[in-house]
């Protein structure tokens, strides 16, 4: 797929905790109570949890209070499907794209400091990445199993980037959302959506956020991603920083085959909260809306 008078704070990175067996009361509780406070916006009132047929809790988040865009349960979270998604080899990396956990407040990053991090990454031959049919930047294909080296670097950081929406894309199944186990139909796929720093920029100059299927505001939808992209609005992207190994960037501004175009795989993913600016300065705090509750023009 800049800042604001409600400027994002700073936040360390943490270790998104792994292999959370969901059905483990008491593992679960340790982690819970391990991981940190943090200060969310207001969401909805929380209705029951997602539970499995066995009455167990399905899609659960090892800290006390994720930050979900909204508590409210969708159809996703009423799918058998965890955290891990469908498991095997991008169990790791499926952890890492559904984590709600990351701390808050954000730090502020830019894309060019998101392509600075794909250098970083480009620079280190343990970190693998790219699809395993075609990855010429690698030396070997992802997912990356061991997210250790790319923690380092600060995936799981709660960070909010500002630009302009390129495009928005609904996903089809993906390993993430359990693949062809649960409807095909837009709200249980992930939004893939485009961010560059200027409302004209190639898509190859920008990165990719994302709006997972699980607790997502029902006005989060490809159309009305879309609708803000045809106006030029700025958005301001809340979530967690993470790095999307089972791809390749763009090379000299042309897209891998087989790969969406993006200039760095460092991605917000997945978003906490989507802003638009309804005005045509965002210098003012009170210009910006969440996406829900913003107006087309």
């Amino acid at each position: 797929m800049s800042t604001s008078v409600n400027p994002p704070r700073s936040t360390t990175g943490r270790t998104f905790a792994r292999h959370v067996a969901p059905f483990a009361p008491v593992a679960l509780a340790l982690a819970m109570n391990a991981a940190p406070n943090r200060t969310t916006h207001p969401r909805p009132t929380e209705p029951a949890a997602a539970t499995s047929p066995s009455g167990e809790p399905v899609f659960v988040e090892p800290c006390p209070s994720p930050a979900f865009p909204t508590d409210v349960v969708t159809g996703m979270d009423d799918e058998s499907c965890s955290v891990a998604g469908s498991g095997g080899t991008e169990t790791w990396q499926n952890e890492a794209k559904n984590n709600f956990c990351a701390a808050g407040p954000a730090q502020p990053i830019t894309i060019p400091e998101m392509l600075k991090l794909q250098t970083q990454v480009q620079q280190d031959s343990t970190i693998p990445f790219g699809s395993p049919h075609n990855h010429p930047l690698t030396p070997t294909a992802g997912p990356a199993r061991d997210r250790g080296h790319l923690v380092a670097l600060g995936e799981g950081r709660k960070v909010v980037l500002q630009g302009f929406v390129r495009v928005a894309r609904q996903e089809s199944a993906e390993s993430v959302n359990c693949g062809n186990k649960v409807p095909n139909q837009p709200e249980y796929h992930d939004i893939h959506i485009s961010v560059v720093q200027n409302p004209d920029d190639a898509e190859c100059s920008g990165v990719v956020v994302e709006m997972v299927p699980h607790h997502r505001p029902s006005g989060w939808t490809q159309a009305n991603v879309e609708a803000v992209a045809n106006v030029h609005a700025e958005v301001r992207v809340t979530g967690q920083l993470m790095f999307d190994s089972s791809h390749t960037p763009c090379i000299n501004g042309v897209a891998n085959q087989g790969d969406p175009a993006r200039t760095s795989l460092w991605e917000v993913h997945p978003i906490y909260q989507f802003d638009v600016c309804s005005q045509a300065s965002c210098d003012s705090g009170a210009t910006w809306v969440p996406l829900e509750a913003w107006k087309r023009p």
